[in-house]
């Protein structure tokens, strides 16, 4: 599993190794140090368990659960995965941050309703 900052893998890690998992981070100076680079190239802090406990972490952590999005303001579940208000201008920032290799920071995607067009 990999996570955005070191606090939440701590706690992550510290819940597995309560279960009786042994788990331990690893990229943690990285992510602290270059913290733009997160979330590109699935970068992060890690943590890492026994091949032989993944059944077990994932009904702890409940991986495999979906969750179903429901839109707050009318509550439909008619919902698409969006770029958010200035689509154009993360893309530019996105095709500028390619053509001169450089991070483009965390450009934050969000949930939208198909219905009421409401952004969350």
């Amino acid at each position: 599993m990999t996570c955005d900052n070191v606090i939440k893998a701590n706690i992550i890690k510290g819940h597995l190794n309560n279960e009786g998992i042994e788990a331990f981070t690893t990229n943690e100076n990285f992510s602290n140090l270059m913290p733009h680079y997160n979330r590109i190239l699935n970068s992060g802090v890690q943590i890492m368990i026994l091949d032989t406990d993944y059944d077990k972490a994932s009904e702890i952590l409940k991986l495999n659960v979906k969750e179903e999005q429901v839109c707050p303001n009318c509550q439909s579940k008619n919902i698409k995965f969006s770029l958010g208000k200035n689509k154009f201008r993360k893309i530019f920032v996105i095709i500028f941050s390619l053509l001169t290799t450089t991070p483009f920071n965390n450009l934050k995607s969000v949930y939208k309703c198909k219905d009421c067009q409401t952004e969350f």
